[in-house]
């Protein structure tokens, strides 16, 4: 019996190997009793399915956060079929957030969540929107690092768009897209990064170049149309952090830049700029 438990101990551990964080709610206040007790536990399930789904083939280079909030709309039956419909928000308690208005999946009770190859119109959602967020995250660590996995989301995207549910796959597809094909985008978010890390690091003078590339793709990626929302979205999760950053690092070049870059922002940066 020992071993048993000693054995799934280290499944257990192996599963959680790669440290991810899923903090999932589901909101079914607008179904009717009996579909809204079938899917009492679905979040639960969801959030079990994303931290111990193997993303990657390599270990991730830190824990990662996973944040959903699943609103169901409606419950209909065709068949065997318990079909849903709903929309999420899903995000990395960060500067990633994405808003899903149009989804439809099918789920009876007791259904057990497995990743496979072939699309499921409940699972593959949770494969998108897990592989965009970490990709987007992977980004910051290295140079395009999300790659494989925007690759991977594109794929779930494109089996989606010819499924029987391809509600919202289209725009799916579309914006992983977006995404993974806007070099400035990305290039911005590992260089902002590289900046600190080389900063806090003690090579102040190796920031320079990083912060410089930051700032010119920043610039490049608010004023294009596919990238403008993503952008806007980093810039609110990190003005404060951004704009403390800047003064320390002490060139005042690079505030008035970032000032006339982000327009939104601009009254933080004016408080740092009058105590300069």
């Amino acid at each position: 019996m020992k071993i048993i438990i000693y054995l799934l101990l280290f499944l257990t551990s192996l599963l959680n190997a790669q440290g991810i964080t899923a903090e999932i709610k589901l909101d079914a206040k607008n179904l009717d009793e009996t579909p809204r007790q079938a899917v009492s536990q679905l979040a639960e399930d969801i959030r079990y399915y994303i931290e111990n789904t193997q993303w990657t083939f390599e270990d991730l280079p830190t824990d990662f956060t996973i944040q959903a909030t699943i609103y169901l709309d409606t419950y209909t039956e065709s068949g065997y079929q318990k079909i849903y419909t709903g929309k999420a928000f899903w995000g990395n308690s960060d500067d990633q957030k994405y808003f899903d208005d149009s989804w439809q999946f099918t789920f009876n009770e007791g259904d057990a969540l497995t990743r496979s190859r072939s699309f499921n119109s409940l699972t593959s959602f949770l494969d998108y929107w897990t592989l965009t967020i970490l990709g987007g995250d992977l980004d910051t660590w290295n140079e395009f690092g999300g790659s494989q996995l925007y690759t991977d989301a594109r794929q779930v995207a494109r089996s989606g768009t010819t499924d029987p549910f391809s509600l919202g796959w289209q725009e799916r597809l579309d914006d992983i897209e977006k995404l993974s094909r806007n070099q400035n985008y990305r290039k911005m978010k590992f260089a902002y990064y590289e900046a600190i890390d080389l900063w806090d690091s003690g090579q102040k003078k190796e920031t320079h170049k990083p912060l410089k590339s930051f700032l010119r793709n920043l610039e490049t990626s608010i004023k294009r149309q596919d990238s403008r929302i993503f952008t806007q979205n980093f810039l609110k999760a990190k003005y404060r952090e951004l704009g403390d950053f800047l003064w320390e690092v002490g060139d005042l070049s690079y505030l008035q830049q970032l000032r006339r870059i982000d327009e939104d922002h601009r009254d933080y940066y004016d408080e740092i700029l009058a105590e300069w």
